[in-house]
């Protein structure tokens, strides 16, 4: 399986990758350099000022006085209507739906608005809770209140845990990139050479160092409660135990490498090839292992909040009914 890095992202990506995982990209492996150089294409104003340009000439040929005012005018029109730039057309909802579930970007994407939104939605239950404290004053231990503070209590609980979950889907985005910089360190075994060796080291080293930071932020967080948290530091420091075993690997084929053809092979190097094998078979740097997972548990969080949002709206249509009675 040949790894190259996706051309508008730099993950890494391979011949059965229609679109880029992480950006949702298609064709990731086209080398799109030319086209990168290429001067950025041209926006509304400019293909009017364009299309006018075109116009006056024409609206000159044609007549004197008013035909060069009308030639400019239906220039301009016709350089907006018809030259608009496609960035800017909407979308396919087909294909909008495509990359959303294929994308770690849109995911990503979507869970900053989500915690954005339960920011808003936690601020508003901060809010109604003043209120309820300065409505209840002496009253606060009635029974009416109690049930208010109970309400109030159940809901911030509820928000706290769905922000909770979302920041563990960040987590587990930011595994999976990490899981996919490793990936292609461990495959295409046979055509390793001493250099190559050498670059793969380099970049293990980097990439342990980048997992170790990960998981010294982590451990600093209170994962009693999340299982989606959890699992992440888990499976981090699991990656990071077969790193170790990646780079004794790597060390030991080096040197099969360098006494091959000089004296019979020992023993000692011929495990080198076994543990590959070994390593390969293990999840750990089975990137797209882990976003197939992710993506079946994104789908059930956002299915949740999805109905936590319409429980929210029902609720708030029932008040204004009762208001309006």
């Amino acid at each position: 399986m040949k790894y190259k890095r996706c051309c508008a992202c730099d993950f890494w990506v391979t011949t059965s990758d229609t679109r880029c995982p992480n950006c949702g990209i298609q064709d990731p492996r086209t080398d799109r350099s030319d086209t990168l150089t290429m001067e950025a294409p041209m926006t509304d104003g400019t293909r009017a000022a364009f299309g006018g340009f075109i116009g006056a000439i024409i609206g000159g040929f044609l007549m004197d006085g008013m035909g060069v005012a009308v030639g400019v005018a239906v220039g301009v029109s016709l350089g907006v209507l018809l030259g608009a730039d496609r960035e800017w057309q909407t979308p396919d909802l087909g294909t909008l739906g495509r990359r959303q579930t294929s994308s770690l970007r849109q995911k990503e994407e979507t869970i900053q608005q989500r915690l954005s939104d339960i920011a808003s939605r936690e601020k508003r239950l901060a809010e109604a809770r003043q209120r309820v404290l300065n409505e209840a004053g002496q009253e606060e231990s009635s029974e009416r209140w109690q049930k208010v503070n109970a309400a109030l209590d159940s809901a911030a609980d509820i928000l706290a845990r769905q922000r909770e979950r979302y920041h563990a889907k960040l987590w587990e985005i930011a595994l999976v990139r990490w899981q996919n910089t490793l990936e292609p360190l461990a495959a295409d075994w046979e055509s390793l050479t001493h250099e190559t060796v050498n670059h793969r080291l380099r970049l293990l080293e980097a990439a342990r160092d980048r997992g170790q930071d990960y998981l010294k932020e982590w451990e600093g967080v209170d994962v009693t409660d999340l299982p989606e948290g959890a699992s992440c530091v888990a499976r981090l420091k699991t990656a990071l135990d077969t790193c170790e075993k990646l780079r004794e690997a790597l060390i030991v084929q080096q040197a099969a490498l360098a006494v091959k053809g000089i004296v019979p092979m020992d023993e000692a190097l011929q495990p080198s090839l076994a543990t590959n094998d070994a390593l390969r078979s293990l999840d750990v740097f089975n990137a797209r292992a882990a976003i197939g997972e992710f993506s079946s548990a994104f789908n059930e969080l956002e299915a949740e909040y999805a109905r936590l949002r319409s429980e929210e709206e029902l609720a708030e249509r029932a008040v204004l009914v009762q208001r309006i009675r």
